[in-house]
């Protein structure tokens, strides 16, 4: 796997790969900044985001030829203003996005998150999972829109957005957007903005656990799907931070 901190580099970059598979960790990003890939016939790219700055207006953009595949773990746990914007070309029989997203929002941050998926062929793939934990005053959105064009038949396409909400002056929304231009497909979104359950908190609390220690295990497990697209010292740091962010550290 290859490892960029991509806070040293210039604001906007190009990737371009060809036919293989090519693992790529990237740390950090500059604000104000925008990231381009290429994935020409046949090329599958494993692509790894850890996020722990400030991380404000950046946009990720990728085109995908033929039988392409990109999969994307993005551990965002930057702070203050962040803004995302992630747009996902599949321009070729069966070129393929899974994107996978898991951000932390707590004491005043304020986090717009949005990902677009367009189907411009026959016979792609497409699927979002976005994952959040809200807490104090933090600000969280998930938006965005899977477009399946007209005559882009056999086309799949599906999103989840999901926020799970601590305290009573958090602002959480997650709307994911379906745009179906075709019949012969496959496409499903979901979505769900909801406090913590009392359920959970008694059932851990009556083991032994305090609330703190409680609310810490569920965002965990919340949270934690996301580590497989991470070494295991990457784990272990991201891990590290999310206990920090929970106790306001």
């Amino acid at each position: 796997m290859s490892n960029l901190d991509l806070s040293t580099y210039e604001s906007e970059l190009s990737f371009e790969f060809a036919s293989g598979e090519t693992s790529l960790y990237l740390h950090n990003l500059k604000s104000e900044s925008e990231l381009n890939f290429e994935l020409l016939e046949n090329a599958v790219l494993y692509l790894s985001f850890f996020v722990d700055s400030t991380l404000e207006n950046v946009k990720i953009n990728a085109n995908l030829g033929k039988n392409a595949k990109i999969v994307v773990y993005f551990a965002d746990f930057s702070v203050q203003k962040n803004k995302l914007d992630a747009t996902i070309n599949l321009n070729d029989e069966g070129a393929t996005c899974e994107w996978h997203l898991a951000s932390l929002s707590s004491n005043k941050d304020n986090k717009d998150i949005v990902v677009n998926i367009y189907h411009n062929h026959p016979s792609t793939f497409g699927r979002i999972d976005n994952y959040g934990v809200c807490k104090d005053e933090g600000k969280l959105q998930f938006s965005g829109i899977s477009y399946i064009l007209k005559g882009c038949h056999q086309s799949k396409s599906h999103q989840n957005a999901k926020i799970v909400v601590f305290d009573n002056n958090c602002v959480a929304k997650a709307k994911p957007i379906l745009k179906i231009d075709e019949n012969d497909i496959e496409a499903s979104h979901a979505a769900s903005v909801g406090k913590v359950s009392d359920e959970h908190i008694f059932y851990l609390t009556s083991r032994g656990l305090n609330i703190e220690e409680a609310k810490m295990l569920i965002t965990l497990g919340y949270l934690k799907p996301i580590l497989k697209g991470f070494n295991e010292s990457i784990q272990n740091e991201i891990d590290t931070l999310i206990e920090r962010r929970l106790s306001n550290v």
